[in-house]
């Protein structure tokens, strides 16, 4: 998926979150790469990020919908309310691959490796973390 402003690659910048997060992502997802079909943020605390999220997104062009990944990291030193948010689409192959199986069940199929294997990161890791907790209410 190519964003609205043409460039494939992840982006790192600096934005302003004022109120909800998931809101303040679900809105600059939605100017980036468009209609946002669902959305999840999480205070995961991964990899020193402050925040992640995982979004499904309409491609209007290609009738599809495809993943992007958000990293969300708190900037202190430009303001209480400032922070530095990096995105990934799927075809970019993101480390990060915690995605939710709501969010992933909604993708539209691709023959693209890099998403393909992502996909299938997220789904091996959620039905991990379900093993995991059967195991620990049966312990």
């Amino acid at each position: 998926m190519i964003p609205s402003n043409g460039r494939m690659n992840m982006s790192c910048e600096g934005i302003r979150i004022e109120g909800s997060l998931t809101e303040a992502m679900e809105a600059w997802v939605a100017r980036r790469y468009g209609r946002v079909v669902d959305i999840e943020m999480s205070g995961t605390n991964e990899g020193n990020y402050a925040a992640v999220g995982y979004a499904a997104v309409e491609n209007a062009e290609a009738g599809t919908v495809e993943a992007v990944v958000l990293m969300v990291q708190h900037d202190p030193k430009a303001g209480a309310d400032s922070y530095r948010l990096k995105d990934m689409a799927e075809e970019e192959g993101p480390v990060l691959d915690f995605c939710p199986e709501r969010i992933l069940d909604l993708l539209s199929p691709t023959d693209d490796v890099l998403a393909l294997h992502w996909r299938e990161r997220c789904r091996d890791q959620a039905a991990e973390v379900l093993r995991n907790s059967a195991f620990a209410m049966n312990a």
